[in-house]
């Protein structure tokens, strides 16, 4: 029968880096960090992944985590840069007809919607109507926004997407629905916003964080927008994933914050954090498989978020 000692032994082992694989109750000293650490459970956790070629922030995503899309963005000017992820690494696609960031998407990566955004660096204005849809290869034209915005949110697929919040010179409370041809008014947000983030579909959509509310939290039937359970870190400029019921928050601006949680359908709870804390991110996937690209400042960073108990590394302190 295996014993704690039998496994560890009864000194604790000193090892210049931390096991690529940590076993619940591993005890060992990491002799690069001068730290004491110990592997404990975690409800979910980040990966590296591939980076990205071109690295920007408020890049717009849609997709898995195997075969993710990223689109637009600001390096020190807009970008019309699109990539692919096939779960390992990133490789060019089509580029947008119109370079922006502060640009919203849905859909997958063969069937790609981008909407919104700007071409301007830092004020969101003048504030962009165009929609273009992506087929795997290149991206043609949509039908426009309505209500032309930056900043804004959106999920669903391409032909059944919805946008919501943003900025137009003032935060915007305006959700349009699109049909894969037009957009039409649906019901407005409780709270107006601009940066906020989005999951689910356009029958069954999530809006959270953003400002001037960056705790708020609204669900969408199709109709209308009723309040959710509100984010136990409030923050914009942070990414999403997943469904109304399911859905995952990951990043944002609040120093920037590596603050993962995690959605039931009726409140919020801490998940783990992304290795690279960032703002201006993007995201696609779903709350179990999730895939984070992208930030403020410039970043190529690619993360793949895993859902379920794991165990990490834990530095033991005196408290």
């Amino acid at each position: 029968m295996a014993t704690y000692y039998g496994t560890y032994g009864q000194k604790v082992q000193y090892l210049a880096s931390d096991p690529a694989s940590p076993q619940l109750g591993q005890v060992w000293f990491n002799s690069t960090s001068n730290l004491l650490k110990v592997g404990v459970t975690q409800q979910g956790a980040w990966a590296s992944g591939g980076a990205l070629a071109t690295g920007r922030y408020t890049p717009a995503g849609a997709g898995t985590q195997t075969a993710g899309l990223a689109f637009g963005g600001f390096t020190t000017v807009a970008v019309a840069n699109t990539e692919e992820y096939d779960g390992t690494s990133w490789s060019p696609g089509g580029n947008l007809g119109t370079a922006r960031g502060y640009i919203a998407g849905a859909g997958t990566q063969t069937t790609g919607l981008a909407f919104g955004g700007t071409t301007s660096i830092p004020s969101g204005l003048p504030a962009l109507a165009n929609t273009e849809e992506y087929d795997g290869t290149s991206w043609t034209a949509g039908g426009n926004l309505g209500t032309a915005r930056s900043i804004l949110a959106g999920c669903g697929t391409q032909t059944t997407a919805v946008a919501f919040g943003g900025w137009t010179g003032a935060d915007s409370a305006a959700t349009e629905e699109y049909n894969g041809t037009a957009w039409t008014a649906g019901g407005n947000l409780g709270t107006a916003r601009q940066a906020p983030s989005g999951a689910g579909t356009q029958t069954s959509a999530l809006a959270f964080g953003g400002t001037p509310s960056p705790t708020a939290t609204e669900e969408y039937n199709g109709t209308a927008w009723t309040a959710g359970g509100s984010l136990a870190t409030g923050r914009y400029f942070l990414a999403g994933a997943g469904l109304q019921t399911a859905a995952l928050a990951f990043g944002g601006e609040v120093s920037p914050s590596a603050q993962t949680e995690e959605y039931n359908g009726t409140s919020w709870a801490a998940r783990g954090s992304l290795n690279t804390g960032r703002s201006g991110l993007a995201g696609c996937g779903n709350q179990t498989s999730a895939l984070a690209f992208g930030g403020s400042p410039v970043s190529t960073a690619t993360e793949e978020f895993t859902g379920g108990p794991t165990v990490v590394a834990r530095t033991v302190t005196g408290t």
